[in-house]
């Protein structure tokens, strides 16, 4: 089952429009990090992949995007050790004033539509299969060569529309990627 979430996410992926405008974006990330507010001990880990195929630029400092993503998800936690998110993004992307060949930037994903291969994940459950992403991060862009270094802390819940709704949570995630 698990290469038939990888097969479905790279043939999103690779059948999306490629440009040479700087609109396209492609990012590895890897997680780690203790589940906050867990009942017992749980430790959350992820390593994923995200593609932002579309952005609409506000102004030099601004532009919102859409982006597809894939994560595996796992615990150290004894029981439901792993799952697979499939998502799609909207993400606010916020630049601050370069230092020199470095530009701070910000960004925000909220309400991402995703979908879940386990209902469980170490003690947390979720009711469906369906819940959303959430991700907040910064970090800089080496603007000669388009390469992005990030933070970010990940969150999945189905923001309460169905019980259960533990959250499952990975806390510092490094994102490291380039816009092509």
């Amino acid at each position: 089952m698990t290469q038939l979430y990888f097969r479905a996410v790279l043939l999103l992926i690779f059948s999306m429009k490629v440009t040479a405008n700087d609109t396209n974006f492609m990012s590895v990330n890897v997680g780690y990090g203790p589940q906050p507010s867990a009942e017992v001990s749980q430790r959350n880990y992820t390593v994923g992949l995200d593609y932002e195929f579309y952005r609409y630029k506000r102004s030099e400092k601004q532009w919102l995007s859409l982006g597809v993503g894939y994560s595996y998800v796992g615990t150290d936690y004894e029981h439901n050790r792993s799952l697979h998110a499939v998502s799609l993004y909207p993400q606010l992307t916020l630049l601050a004033t370069p230092y020199g060949e470095w530009q701070p930037w910000f960004f925000v994903r909220a309400l991402a539509p995703t979908y879940l291969s386990e209902k469980n994940l170490g003690t947390r459950t979720q009711a469906k299969h369906f819940a959303f992403q959430a991700q907040v991060g910064l970090g800089l862009i080496h603007q000669p060569s388009k390469w992005n270094l990030a933070l970010s802390y990940k969150h999945f819940s189905n923001a309460n529309l169905y019980q259960p709704n533990d959250g499952i949570d990975i806390p510092l995630v490094f994102n490291f990627g380039k816009r092509f």
